[in-house]
């Protein structure tokens, strides 16, 4: 009996840890990527905020993938550099599908490759460093 209630437990452990895909929604998937951002001496902030506003109005508010998207500027704290953009999609899936779009959506917005490589010199001229990740919401945790 002792056994039996010891085999019992560990299967219940084990279940937390078994992946329930298909058997209730799991949550919304969100990118988060961290841009360490520096205005170089030919640039200004302005110039830096018209370069995020065109990119949005011409690829992000046009993906249909993308559910939403969080454009955050650190205003308090040690270091001031970070843009965050939080990038939320409905399944895994749709972070592939919403990077195709977006290189359909870039090809589309600047058809001559000296125009996409000028918007993005310009862009990459206020870049320092940046980070990915991925995560998955917890419903049940989730304030609404």
């Amino acid at each position: 009996m002792k056994t039996t209630k010891t085999i019992i437990g560990a299967l219940m452990i084990l279940a937390l840890f078994i992946p329930t895909s298909g058997l209730a929604q799991e949550g919304n998937y969100f990118t988060v990527t961290t841009w360490k951002l520096s205005v170089p001496e030919n640039g200004t902030r302005a110039e830096l905020n018209g370069l995020l506003k065109e990119f949005s109005e011409k690829i992000s508010f046009k993906n249909d993938k993308v559910i939403s998207e969080r454009v955050l500027h650190h205003i308090s704290g040690a270091d001031l550099r970070d843009l965050v953009i939080i990038s939320e999609y409905a399944t895994w899936n749709d972070i592939d599908a919403a990077s195709d779009m977006q290189n359909e959506l870039i090809n589309k917005n600047w058809p001559k490759e000296e125009d996409r490589n000028a918007f993005f010199k310009s862009w990459n001229k206020y870049v320092v460093t940046h980070s990915d990740e991925i995560y998955q919401e917890n419903p049940a945790l989730t304030k609404k």
